[in-house]
């Protein structure tokens, strides 16, 4: 987990959310065998399509709305001309995890760009294959912020170099810190103690010293990181994606 980029931790916690995976096992229940479940109550956890919560961010695919995540890149795919030397998608020659949605009434789909954590999500409109199309960009991304920029960059460097290389993806600065917080947060699920959380994230021999304390000093800090797991899990994972 420690390698996880930014977008990734919002999985993390959103596949921890127990009204997630309540909405997700109705979902499934209600679908027949081999079918996709509905998707509308996924929405609301700024999802396209439910995936499969025991699906960790290293083999999920996890497709984010495009109005609730800046990294989902727009472009639209148009006829590619005679005389232009442009590259092309083609999936077949990338090195990563892809997952294609069929296309909606819109000539939209959704492409999702995966490997071992790294992802990059499309959302190509326009009838004309992947394969031979000019996928351009609406204009500019969104000068507002510059994930959309950045994906640009990564869609770029994915057609040269065949694969998703991992310094255009680097890890979550607060990495080792969110680390403590989904410890915290599974032993809070699992109904363990303060003291046992403690020990999880700080090793016997310093609860044993420090549990004690009149400062409360270690006890304070389990209690910030199943606060802050909590309230990442239940609304928080949004920030991951702005």
């Amino acid at each position: 987990m420690f390698s996880l980029p930014h977008l990734a931790w919002a999985w993390e916690f959103l596949r921890r959310n127990a009204g997630y995976r309540c909405a997700y096992n109705s979902a499934v229940a209600d679908t027949d065998v081999g079918a996709a479940p509905e998707n509308n109550t996924a929405l609301q956890f700024g999802l396209l399509r439910f995936e499969d919560p025991d699906r960790d961010a290293l083999v999920a695919n996890v497709f984010w709305r495009i109005t609730d995540c800046h990294e989902v890149l727009p472009l639209a795919a148009s006829a590619m001309g005679k005389d232009t030397t442009s590259s092309t998608l083609n999936l077949e020659n990338l090195r990563c995890r892809t997952t294609v949605s069929p296309p909606d009434a819109d000539y939209r789909r959704d492409v999702l760009l995966a490997q071992d954590g790294r992802s990059l999500q499309l959302a190509v409109f326009g009838e004309t294959p992947l394969a031979e199309a000019l996928l351009v960009t609406p204009v500019l991304p969104s000068l507002a912020t510059d994930r959309r920029l950045r994906a640009v960059r990564r869609l770029a460097d994915l057609v040269k170099h065949g694969w998703m290389r991992p310094f255009l993806y680097p890890r979550e600065r607060r990495a080792n810190r969110l680390v403590h917080v989904v410890q915290a947060l599974d032993g809070w699920q699992a109904d363990a103690s303060h003291r046992d959380i403690g020990i999880a994230l700080f090793g016997e021999a310093r609860v044993e010293r420090d549990w004690t304390d009149p400062r409360d000093h270690l006890r304070d800090q389990v209690r910030r990181a199943i606060r802050y797991g909590r309230d990442l899990m239940a609304h928080g994972y949004r920030r991951f994606l702005s």
